[in-house]
């Protein structure tokens, strides 16, 4: 496949999966109490497992690390849209102390979706570089 090809590929890939994980890490499971409980992001941790996977795809296939760069790094850009994104009709809750304590569940789980894409994309450079390196 040429270069270009599968750059536009995962340039539309990001967008998608940044859209895609936005939609996904409101998924939360709380255990125990509303106030107290223990918060899972349930659907941050998938939403960043499908990042990990389409980034490794992205690494191995075009066999450096531009690729997965530029997918996390699009995918990360979707993410700090709609973190920053003004106005009522929010998809993810910023962090500010009264937030945290009205919605600790959607905040973590947002915080989480936000930062790990970021995380993500750099250990999935990391795995990447570490597979071509053993392939040569």
């Amino acid at each position: 496949m040429p270069r270009p090809v599968l750059l536009g590929i995962c340039f539309a890939s990001g967008v998608v999966l940044g859209v895609l994980g936005t939609v996904l890490h409101g998924n939360i499971l709380v255990i125990g109490e509303v106030g107290s409980g223990v918060v899972v992001p349930w659907g941050a941790a998938a939403a960043l497992l499908i990042l990990l996977l389409a980034l490794l795809w992205a690494g191995t296939t075009g066999r450096s690390l531009l690729e997965p760069l530029v997918l996390g790094g699009t995918a990360f850009t979707v993410a700090t849209i709609a973190y920053l994104w003004p106005g009522p009709d929010q998809l993810v809750v910023p962090y500010s102390p009264l937030a945290m304590e009205t919605l600790p569940g959607p905040v973590i789980a947002s915080l989480v979706w936000w930062l790990g894409a970021g995380v993500v994309t750099l250990v999935s450079m990391l795995i990447s570089s570490w597979i071509l390196a053993k392939d040569r």
